[in-house]
């Protein structure tokens, strides 16, 4: 209980800070955050109310639906900042064949509705590719104010680099955590490792658009 307290306290804090620091966020290419942070933390509450209430028995329908909404954001966020043409090209790239993949799959294989950890393992896995792009980018800066500017953006970076990774992890061994019993912090491991790793990431876009204010 103490673990989704958190978790949902920090998707919630996170929407209200980009919302109210919107102006700042746009200067860095972030304003698209405010947007997703909302969608994610409405759709994050909403579905605990109806699964607790039993008026839902599987989420796979929506977060089908928001993991390339995720992707998109994240890709389109990392496009349009501070990286040469050729790594921008590979990131549409990227996002073509994981759109792609994702509308096959769900024509051809899986319906929409049965959750599909493998298109949430290429979703995450396009988002780091991008965060890892961006900090190569960044360290090749040769302006100092530059690297002030795109720092809050590193640290939104090093939180996807750390989430993405580890919560695949869990996915990749989604059915057998979901046989095992094992639990933390009174939740079932398949739940608490994304939603610690959650707490952390979403901390580091908090702390980055505290940053957005404080280097203006």
């Amino acid at each position: 209980m103490i673990l989704e307290l958190l978790y949902y306290g920090c998707l919630l804090i996170s929407a209200v800070i980009a919302t109210i620091l919107w102006r700042r966020l746009k200067s860095r290419q972030l304003l698209l955050l405010v947007p997703y942070l909302w969608w994610v933390t409405l759709q994050e509450y909403s579905l605990f109310i109806l699964v607790k209430t039993n008026v839902l028995t599987s989420t796979g329908f929506f977060y089908n639906i928001y993991r390339p909404v995720c992707t998109a954001t994240f890709v389109i966020t990392f496009y349009n900042l501070t990286i040469n043409a050729p790594v921008r090209k590979l990131i549409g790239w990227m996002f073509g064949v994981y759109l792609l993949v994702t509308f096959a799959t769900f024509i051809f294989i899986k319906p929409i509705t049965v959750y599909n950890s493998y298109l949430t393992l290429a979703g995450g896995f396009t988002v780091t590719c991008c965060a890892i792009f961006f900090l190569f980018n960044y360290f090749n800066l040769d302006n100092a104010e530059e690297e002030k500017k795109w720092f809050p953006v590193v640290v939104i970076s090093m939180g996807i680099i750390a989430f993405y990774p580890v919560v695949n992890i869990s996915f990749v061994f989604y059915k057998y955590l979901l046989k095992n019993p094992t639990l933390v912090f009174g939740t079932r491991l398949y739940q608490s490792v994304p939603q610690l790793m959650s707490i952390f990431m979403y901390s580091c876009f908090i702390y980055a658009f505290y940053l957005c204010k404080k280097k203006n």
